[in-house]
């Protein structure tokens, strides 16, 4: 590993790159967006569950053209090309965290002050990185995934051990379109125990949460009022465990009327209102 944090950050980011294997559709690979040196700021783009480094992209870009240097990594056994692929089934929580760490040494390297921001799974996993890592100067959650209507959170934990020791098994996002739900760099469906590596990743945070201050400099939460089966509850007690210790977080809620769908990012999804979402996205990682 190089001295020189750029080039150590480009080293872990080419790690990250050369596990994309030829199974891998070619806009779900990492991204990796640079100005050839540190800039003053870095970010990290953490995708959704079932998505992959496309759904971030435009935002990413965005970002490279103000003079950030933008990561967006992929999550093992996702943005393969064959979408109904069972791989998935695979997915555990150390997977997850693994490459959030990761993608948070890099991000620290390629600039001199970090941002995380990440949507859904993302979210859970930039929270694990406001809750443990130093580097972070700033993390941005969007509509982070730690539970789910009518399921209270001794149940999410119950369901999530239930499911890796029960038979794994695949639920379609849309029972009526099964294969034929986009985007086309997704997966339609989802396993069982991925699902449960998703919560038992939120779970982590949460425990860590209840008795330590994050590390973050500063946090801002994101969510969707129009939230079809997530549950904003478990997200807002987070926001109230970090505030008891005295960190700085700041909330906005896109209100019911604005019929947003859970996927507030990706430009591919059809119910998605880019005109609305994006302008505050955009202010709220760039801490305006």
């Amino acid at each position: 590993m190089s001295g020189d944090p750029y080039l150590s950050g480009i080293e872990i980011a080419a790690s990250l790159q050369a596990l994309d294997g030829p199974n891998v559709n070619p806009v779900c690979r990492t991204r990796l967006y640079t100005h050839n040196r540190r800039t003053e700021h870095s970010l990290v783009l953490l995708h959704g569950f079932t998505n992959c480094p496309q759904q971030f992209d435009a935002l990413g870009k965005h970002f490279h053209e103000l003079g950030w240097n933008v990561l967006i990594p992929r999550y093992p056994r996702h943005g393969y090309s064959d979408r109904l692929t069972t791989s998935i089934a695979e997915l555990r929580s150390d997977m997850l965290i693994a490459v959030a760490n990761r993608a948070g040494e890099a991000g620290a390297g390629l600039g001199e002050r970090l941002t995380i921001a990440g949507l859904s799974l993302g979210g859970v996993l930039t929270a694990h990185l406001a809750q443990s890592s130093e580097r972070v100067e700033r993390a941005v959650l969007i509509a982070p995934m730690f539970g789910l209507r009518p399921i209270p959170g001794w149940g999410l934990a119950s369901l999530a051990r239930l499911a890796n020791v029960l038979p794994n098994f695949y639920i379609w996002w849309d029972r009526e379109l099964k294969g034929k739900v986009g985007p086309q760099h997704g997966y339609p469906r989802f396993a069982t125990r991925a699902y449960a590596a998703l919560f038992e990743a939120g779970s982590g945070v949460l425990k860590a949460a209840r008795t330590s201050a994050p590390k973050a400099g500063s946090i801002a939460v994101i969510t969707n009022a129009a939230e079809p089966r997530l549950d904003n509850r478990f997200t807002y007690q987070l926001v109230e465990l970090w505030r008891a210790h005295g960190a700085q977080v700041s909330t906005f809620q896109f209100p019911a009327s604005d019929h947003l769908p859970h996927d507030l990012i990706d430009p591919a999804n059809l119910q998605q209102n880019t005109d609305r979402v994006y302008p505050v996205v955009i202010d709220t990682i760039a801490g305006a």
